[in-house]
């Protein structure tokens, strides 16, 4: 059979149809990142049309004869194939593609196939390795019971591997059958099934391994890619299909095989197989999806599969999620399908599903500044598995599934946000250009959070890091992290831990903006996936990340709270506001009032002029500001200078507005204290149909508050809190003991006592708004 007929019959084994090609067309522009919700919409759509074509409960044909051989030529017929090898494998790629998507495994239309797999006599090499992929996919609760089938399975798919001397030694066939031959399609599916079982515990022998690695390094082209076989009669072409299925297999075996090498400060470790694999796939991007590649959804599959494994956001130039999702959206059928029906879907569905799971972290690929000679490489991949073990074993934690990717610091700012933590490794001194300073402050400011571990506790790297946080957050300085904090209180107490990872951080008052592993390295037990005896190591990292989400909904990767001005609408009005700087902590977050600027501009036509005003030296009065905004962490005196500055600015009929950054109650009690003195007169709350809240754009009592200041300080109250107190008939002093200003940069963070960022920034709009 011909590369091309083997791997159609594949596709038709698992899609009860006659094979045919994707409708050749050529691929839609680029459409940077599409609207989470329309993927939404595509997965939803797809999963219904899979659960349409469902019968007896599951998803294949009526079970088969005995199987068909191959004649004297070496072929079989399609509908031999079809009736004979794979039976069972429609319905495990199905029921795994539904449960990567989200769906409930007791789910009355998923159960009955689960139980249809648990005892269906499979014997196919794609069948088997993805009825694996179910068993590991399946609830924790229901672990033991999943470890016997995954042995079962386990021991099954290893006798179609290839043990003899015949060139095919380490590959796979499609059955145990001793006439069959072996190709890397079938074995990247077994490659890809007996990973599962290892992950349900199920383990596999070394020597398979090895066997497999080996074949696959061998098989390898001159060019860096692979074939469907090397061994057939007929010279075959290296494809997308198959080099992206050699790259995530060797991602697979090496980490079954040499995981533990890289645990020491050697450098970044070279793996040349890998790297030239990728060089292939980065130097092919654009074929994934061209009309002349006959199997684009299940190219595009094993392009998922090497962008989760590698870490990379980009493939070359390509953003390869983006890029994958948006020709995906514009290449769905009106039914909810993609292609030849069940197993295209099914393989387009992983691709939307799996490759923008919430990340932990992005792992950022730097290099060390020389300062005017050309910057030398950094060690910042010594361990080249450690965000790729951690996020697994969050997986596991969390019951759902979480990724890593590797970014640099080339593009925008805005490419750092995919994941709210971003992390930097390494064992030398860092030295950044003043540029990608720049972009590392802007990343905080608008909301992230930068994590260093440095790699064998080396002190010149910690000591250059905390440099680093000095420099460009001068007010703040690093701390020993106090006992007591959320990121060792979250989901796993600092209490339980013997041996605690030392902890220190940088914080604005409100949240904390860089954290700092100096000793200890943790990172060393992820790359090795050590986790008995160093459980801490991954406890705080969970706990971590999920002080950087609120403990709630994790965000998909393209969803995003960054909001950038359209240059393409006018505005219609310029409002002048006033930051005031005062002698305390008068900034803690600076990307606030940028957001909202780019909002107000967005959806209002509104711009503002934003200027930052020393408090005191009678540039308030004088710069004709409508707005001025007031915020501290911690106490706060105003001398009299300060008091006569704004007694001038509000006599002249200028709106203070005031509020506690973080709600911190130091903070909140002397801001009241200070500006009910500086007013003769004690503050009063604002009504709901205030005309302070007319332009909410929500009922006043869909105003909310963080899950953290439910639970410390509102309970279940709704509505706004803000007071007032009135200068010349009008409410001129507004003041919110509730933080406003974290929630106008709009990242979730957990210990904040204040409204969620949709309700802060909603208020202060409607502040701005109401401004004659």
């Amino acid at each position: 059979m011909t590369a091309t007929r083997l791997l159609c019959a594949f596709v038709t084994i698992l899609t009860p149809v006659l094979c045919r090609a994707a409708p050749a067309a050529s691929p839609p522009p680029y459409v940077p990142g599409p609207d989470p919700k329309f993927i939404d919409h595509a997965i939803g759509k797809a999963k219904a049309y899979l659960y349409s074509v469902q019968a007896n409960g599951h998803w294949d044909l009526p079970k088969p004869g005995p199987a068909a051989r191959p004649d004297e030529r070496g072929n079989m017929s399609l509908t031999d194939i079809q009736n004979s090898s794979q039976w069972g494998g429609l319905s495990a790629l199905v029921v795994y593609t539904l449960l990567s998507s989200g769906e409930n495994a007791q789910d009355p239309r998923l159960a009955p196939a689960i139980e249809f797999l648990k005892t269906a006599e499979i014997e196919g090499t794609y069948a088997l390795g993805c009825r694996l992929l179910v068993w590991n996919a399946m609830p924790a609760s229901r672990h033991k019971e999943m470890l016997e089938l995954a042995k079962r399975d386990r021991d099954l798919l290893l006798k179609n591997l290839r043990t003899d001397e015949t060139g095919n030694a380490g590959l796979f066939r499609y059955t145990a059958d001793p006439y069959e031959g072996a190709d890397h399609s079938a074995s990247q599916f077994a490659v890809l099934g007996l990973w599962a079982a290892e992950q349900v515990g199920a383990e596999v022998p070394a020597k398979a391994w090895r066997m497999m690695e080996t074949r696959w390094l061998k098989d390898q082209d001159a060019s860096g890619g692979w074939n469907y076989g090397k061994h057939f009669s007929n010279a075959m072409p290296v494809t997308p299909s198959m080099t992206a299925a050699g790259v995530a297999s060797l991602f697979i075996l090496n980490d079954q095989l040499h995981i533990a090498a890289a645990a020491d400060c050697r450098g970044n470790p070279p793996h040349k197989a890998i790297d030239a694999g990728i060089a292939w796939i980065n130097a092919h991007a654009d074929e994934y999806f061209q009309a002349k590649n006959p199997f684009p959804f299940y190219t595009l599959y094993g392009i998922e599969r090497i962008g989760l494994a590698s870490g990379y956001k980009y493939l070359g130039t390509v953003d390869w999620y983006k890029q994958g999702a948006g020709v995906l959206l514009d290449t769905q059928n009106d039914d909810g399908s993609w292609g030849a029906g069940p197993a295209d879907t099914c393989f387009a569905v992983l691709f939307l599903t799996r490759g923008r799971a919430p990340l932990v972290m992005s792992k950022l690929q730097y290099e060390i500044d020389t300062h005017g000679d050309t910057p030398r490489p950094a060690n910042w991949n010594q361990r080249p598995r450690d965000a790729a073990n951690l996020s697994r074993w969050i997986s596991r934690q969390l019951e759902r599934e979480v990724n890593w990717q590797i970014v640099n610091l080339k593009g925008a700012v805005e490419d750092l946000h995919d994941a709210p933590i971003l992390y930097i490794a390494g064992n030398q001194q860092l030295s950044f250009s003043n540029s990608d300073e720049e972009k590392l402050r802007q990343f905080v400011y608008q909301g992230g959070l930068i994590l260093a571990n440095a790699d064998c506790s080396n002190p010149a790297f910690a000591t250059s890091f905390k440099k680093l946080g000095t420099k460009l957050f001068p007010p703040y300085e690093f701390r020993e992290l106090p006992a007591g904090h959320l990121v060792f209180e979250n989901l796993y107490s600092h209490a339980r831990w013997k041996n605690p990872p030392r902890v220190q951080a940088l914080s604005n008052g409100a949240r904390e903006l860089m954290v700092l592993l100096p000793l200890g390295d943790p990172a060393r037990f992820w790359q090795t996936g050590a986790v008995a005896g160093h459980e801490p190591a991954y406890e705080l990292l969970a706990n971590l990340f999920l002080y950087c989400s609120e403990r709630r909904d994790l965000r998909y990767k393209g969803e995003s709270w960054l909001v950038t001005p359209d240059p393409k609408l006018p505005a219609t009005r310029t409002l002048k506001i006033a930051r005031i700087r005062h002698d305390y902590n008068w900034d803690p977050e600076p990307g606030g009032w940028t957001r909202l600027a780019a909002i107000l501009h967005n959806q209002d036509r509104v711009d503002l002029t934003i200027v930052t005003v020393k408090l005191g030296d009678g540039a308030l009065r004088q710069g004709g500001y409508a707005l001025a905004h007031l915020t501290t962490t911690g106490r706060i005196k105003l001398k009299e200078p300060d008091r006569a500055d704004l007694k001038a600015f509000l006599d002249g009929g200028g709106t203070l507005l005031a509020d506690a950054t973080g709600g911190d109650p130091e903070a909140a009690a002397a801001l009241e204290s200070e500006l009910t003195a500086l007013a003769g007169a004690k503050f009063a709350p604002l009504a709901a149909d205030s005309p302070i809240f007319a332009n909410l754009g929500v009922p006043a009592d869909q105003i909310g508050y963080r899950p953290y200041a439910v639970k410390r300080s509102v309970g279940q109250l709704k509505g706004p809190r803000l007071k007032a107190i009135s200068v010349k008939g009008r409410p001129a002093i507004l003041f919110s003991p509730d933080d406003l200003s974290v929630g106008l940069v709009g990242e979730p963070i957990d210990g904040i006592l204040g409204y969620t960022p949709a309700s802060a920034t909603a208020i202060v709009r409607s502040i701005v708004l109401g401004i004659p």
